[in-house]
């Protein structure tokens, strides 16, 4: 796709959107082109951080217009070669598209690729944005406001009035200060379209394989369009298509879900929702310590778009040179979607030209040094809160110690951990279990304030070998002493 802003008299073009020609005070043309000619070609051999396969090619292409721009592809081509950007024809096909500059274009083009999704004036839609926690855009923790701008405006021209963006954080966050902070309510109040906290909403139950899942009603009775952060997760590999539409769920079926194993339950609720169409923002991405703000921006560049939301994560799985995430093989065992790249319908730009080696997480990080998880696919409040109260302690010294959380964790995973700490009733059931020593049990019912100093003197006292009763009467006075201090 080839985009150029040009002046009304055509004397001047921009690669970047431009509102006004300050030159001749003109109105703004914008030339949009999906097919092009290929005038020249370069072939490369040497690999680099963000071109690892080779051999590639490097085509330079010239629209109808006379705008040229270079494109990277996997296939060898002639000069005189046609290359056009052509829809898609199943509709477990993935739109891959590489922006530059203008997200709401590059996003409205790419939607009219997505095979046989019509949408009618009376439809009344559901954009189901990822905002887990408070971190500005520009982190790619949450849905970039560009994006969300951009398929409104989408709606909007195709006569949709009834349009709401709805979404709940992470459980432990509150979602109107993660979506002021995002930009996305800035949004929602430029278009006037109301922002729904589902946390907050009306529920209804179904049942998928054996599971019972208790479902927004905005989430069953509007149609979708799910539009999450693509990014890793070091639960569960990655946080995409899939796992932004856990949040259409309660707090409690969301606790149920990690308790029976997230990687098994997801597919489940995927199997018991409408269909949905999925836009992935990769518009910046997430990489690394994903999904919080652990994780770094990968500044790829990019949308996924698909119907099928296993082929969605799946792409982006190989597109990251990651391995594959358990929930996506169960999803297609249950007949969801394949998860083998080579099967799905590739739109836009080639998966082969984009691959490029995202760093994928560390189950056991935290933002200290010496504090390290053991993760038993622990439960969005207390993976949340795990991570928030360790947080706290950063800048202090200490030496190493353990966090478990969750339920899904084994002897062998403890083994060799001698300064453990349970944290949450689920982690402290799974110790107790397994007969592991703990220094401290933490649970979950306690004031924040509790956790931390206790968390404090394991981690500042080498020689600790159990919480002593002075240890939780000093979490408790501290506590007392911060709530009468918070008062004033």
């Amino acid at each position: 796709m080839i985009i150029r802003w040009v002046s009304e008299d055509g004397k001047r073009k921009w690669i970047y959107p431009v509102e006004k020609d300050l030159y001749s005070k003109g109105r703004i043309i914008k030339q949009v082109s999906t097919k092009a000619k290929v005038i020249g070609i370069t072939k490369v051999n040497i690999p680099s951080p963000l071109h690892p396969i080779i051999p590639y090619y490097v085509m330079l292409l010239e629209d109808k217009y006379g705008n040229r721009m270079p494109k990277k592809t996997m296939r060898e081509c002639k000069i005189g070669d046609t290359y056009e950007v052509k829809a898609a024809t199943t509709d477990n096909a993935v739109i891959i598209t590489k922006i530059k500059y203008d997200v709401e274009e590059y996003l409205k083009e790419s939607l009219k690729l997505v095979h046989a999704h019509e949408l009618e004036a009376a439809d009344k839609i559901l954009i189901k944005p990822s905002i887990i926690e408070a971190a500005y855009a520009y982190q790619a923790v949450n849905t970039n406001p560009k994006v969300i701008d951009g398929l409104i405006s989408y709606l909007r021209e195709k006569g949709i009035e009834d349009i709401a963006v709805g979404e709940q954080a992470m459980l432990g966050n509150d979602v109107i200060d993660a979506a002021n902070k995002a930009g996305i309510l800035d949004v929602c109040k430029k278009h006037n379209v109301p922002f729904i906290d589902l946390s907050k909403a009306e529920y209804a139950e179904k049942t998928s394989d054996g599971f019972s899942f208790r479902i927004a009603k905005d989430a069953m009775d509007r149609k979708v369009i799910n539009a999450p952060v693509v990014k890793t997760n070091s639960q569960i590999g990655i946080s995409g298509a899939m796992e932004n539409m856990i949040r259409v769920t309660d707090e409690r079926t969301q606790k149920k879900m990690f308790e029976e194993d997230i990687e098994k339950s997801l597919p489940k609720l995927i199997k018991a929702l409408p269909e949905f169409l999925t836009v992935g923002d990769a518009t910046i991405g997430l990489h690394a310590q994903g999904p919080t703000s652990l994780g770094e921006p990968a500044f790829l560049n990019m949308l996924f778009i698909s119907k099928n939301p296993v082929a969605l994560d799946s792409v982006f799985a190989e597109a990251g040179l990651f391995k594959m995430p358990q929930y996506l093989k169960e999803a297609a065992a249950i007949g969801l979607g394949s998860n083998n790249a080579r099967d799905i319908e590739i739109v836009g730009d080639e998966l082969e030209a984009i691959k490029q080696h995202l760093k994928y997480p560390e189950k056991d990080v935290t933002s200290h040094p010496h504090i390290k998880l053991i993760d038993g696919k622990a439960d969005p409040y207390i993976f949340n809160s795990a991570l928030k109260m360790t947080a706290k302690l950063v800048g202090l010294l200490g030496y190493e110690m353990w966090v478990a959380i969750g339920l899904h964790f084994s002897e062998e995973e403890l083994a060799g951990k001698n300064r453990l700490v349970a944290y949450g009733k689920d982690a402290i059931k799974r110790t107790r279990e397994l007969g592991a020593k703990t220094i401290a049990e933490i649970p979950d019912d306690i004031d924040d304030m509790e956790k931390i100093v206790l968390l404090k003197s394991v981690l500042e006292n080498k020689e600790k070998r159990n919480i002593t009763a002075a240890d939780k009467l000093k979490s408790k006075i501290t506590s007392i002493g911060a709530k009468i201090k918070g008062s004033f």
